[in-house]
């Protein structure tokens, strides 16, 4: 199948709160590696605003509820078309086609390679999640919720609906994770996006060459993307651009 380019590519992410130092360097990768698409950045009207996004759109809901939240922005974000939906504490290092990945189908989800046979740790951030305490990685969450791309923001009002029929401790964390698996569960055919390129850790020396994304999940690996995303600078011919 052929898909034109014609259309700008759209990367959209959330972020609320004043520290925006991770989602600036997000947006800096994007125009160094993605230098013509649209951004979309949903947030709160506290949040301040961010240079080089093309759209800024204020969504209210409850940041006590970081999963909910994000799902409803992305629902209500305005976006028509696919689009590719990112974390915050990642760097884009290639060019990205959302349409073209996706083709006919609704949506293509961010599929587990990492750690897929550790044991899932039942009592994280003093939630109790004791019914996956033992059980792998990989079976728990097949897909991890960092990157996904959606024909359509009505996919992410249908991974809402999902999220708000769950245990109120989803709504705290883990509810994107357990949405998408449910989700999965239901819809089929999902497109694969493999993490080794789509959500790749750092330190996975042996994909890193040829992954299209890197993610600083957890705090042990933060600092490492301010060093990555220096380099990005001194290898782009870019700056970033103004607020708009």
């Amino acid at each position: 199948m052929t898909v034109s380019h014609a259309q700008p590519d759209t990367f959209v992410f959330f972020h609320v709160g004043d520290d925006v130092v991770m989602p600036s360097m997000l947006v800096d990768s994007i125009r160094w590696s993605n230098p013509d698409s649209v951004i979309v950045f949903c947030t709160d009207k506290k949040t301040p605003n961010i240079a080089g996004v093309s759209r800024r759109v204020e969504i209210d809901g409850d940041r006590s509820k970081l999963m909910t939240y994000r799902l409803e922005a992305f629902a209500k974000c305005g976006v028509a078309g696919a689009a590719i939906y990112l974390d915050t504490d990642m760097l884009v290092l290639r060019q990205i086609h959302p349409r073209a990945i996706l083709g006919n189908q609704k949506i293509a989800m961010c599929q587990r390679n990492f750690s897929c046979d550790a044991g899932f740790n039942g009592n994280f951030r003093n939630l109790d999640f004791r019914e996956y305490h033992g059980k792998p990685l990989g079976e728990v969450y097949p897909y991890v919720a960092c990157c996904t791309i959606t024909q359509t923001p009505a996919i992410w009002a249908d991974l809402e609906a999902i999220l708000r029929t769950l245990n109120p401790k989803f709504h705290l964390w883990y509810g994107d994770q357990e949405a998408l698996r449910i989700y999965a569960e239901q819809q089929q055919p999902i497109v694969p996006l493999p993490e080794r390129i789509y959500g790749c850790l750092p330190e996975a020396n042996e994909h890193v060459s040829t992954a299209a994304i890197l993610h600083f999940k957890g705090p042990a690996r933060k600092p490492f993307m301010n060093a990555y995303h220096e380099r990005m600078a001194a290898n782009s011919k870019l700056v970033s651009a103004p607020a708009n």
